[in-house]
């Protein structure tokens, strides 16, 4: 017997929310045909009443804990169809939006079962929604003090997002904002002395080096070092750009060569 769907539904949108209308727009582009199948196991990884009520609502009102059941799934290794991707995705970038997790094994791994990020696979319209929402996404992390910057950029990365374009997102950023990043990911919950680069398990080769090389460039030491150096730069914030400035010195292989 299926059960019957958690009221209120969790992780919706309001329309005040600076992500509303590209969630919307989400909706309209990707109003694909309700599928035949989850593409992922059957009838063993998902509980069996969710599994048999999966597609019983219409997308928008997909229960949270549905979605996340199917994300604990084991799906083939080549990844899902387009065709259950494209229904899918829409809620799932709404429960990203709204701050809440797709999949419960980590952030890392929400975007990933399809190649999301390769915009050869959608058409002009969907990769317009798409890449709004990335760079939307990308700057809210930048600015916040929780998570890890790192999860989110190995995320869009996962999902075949070009790695150069995510990176020069995050260097265009404010230098002040990057420092207040970067020193909550590196430097605030750790053992003086022991502040060193949040890197996430999940990136795969060559992400992970090209992630540690974007990190401790010379590029962003030189950056960091003139902030805390700078007369104008308060107090607490040229200490925050010192600490990050000395992780990367510590870990820059352009240092080691110097």
């Amino acid at each position: 017997m299926p059960r019957k769907h958690q009221k209120p539904l969790r992780a919706k949108l309001q329309p005040d929310d600076p992500f509303f209308q590209i969630i919307s727009d989400a909706y309209a582009v990707f109003d694909y045909a309700k599928p035949s199948s989850t593409d992922v196991c059957q009838k063993c990884c998902m509980d069996a009443d969710i599994e048999a009520d999966f597609f019983s609502a219409p997308i928008a009102e997909l229960p949270l804990h549905y979605l996340r059941d199917w994300f604990f799934a084991a799906y083939d290794s080549n990844g899902i169809s387009k065709g259950t991707w494209g229904y899918l995705l829409p809620r799932v970038l709404e429960v990203l939006a709204a701050d809440e997790e797709a999949a419960s094994v980590g952030l890392e791994v929400s975007l990933n079962r399809f190649a999301t990020g390769n915009p050869n696979n959608w058409s002009a319209e969907e990769w317009r929604v798409l890449d709004r929402f990335q760079r939307a996404y990308l700057e809210r992390e930048i600015s916040r003090d929780t998570g890890y910057l790192d999860d989110t950029l190995c995320m869009f990365a996962l999902a075949g997002w070009n790695l150069d374009s995510l990176f020069a997102q995050v260097a265009a950023s404010p230098d002040t904002k990057l420092v207040e990043r970067l020193w909550n990911d590196w430097c605030r919950n750790c053992i003086p002395g022991r502040e060193s680069v949040w890197i996430t398990a999940f990136w795969e080769s060559p992400g992970y080096s090209k992630a540690f090389e974007f990190y401790t460039s010379k590029l962003l030491y030189d950056r960091f070092t003139e902030l805390a150096l700078d007369d104008g730069t308060e107090k607490r914030l040229a200490e925050k750009a010192f600490a990050v400035a000395s992780v990367i010195e510590q870990n820059g292989y352009w240092n080691a060569m110097e």
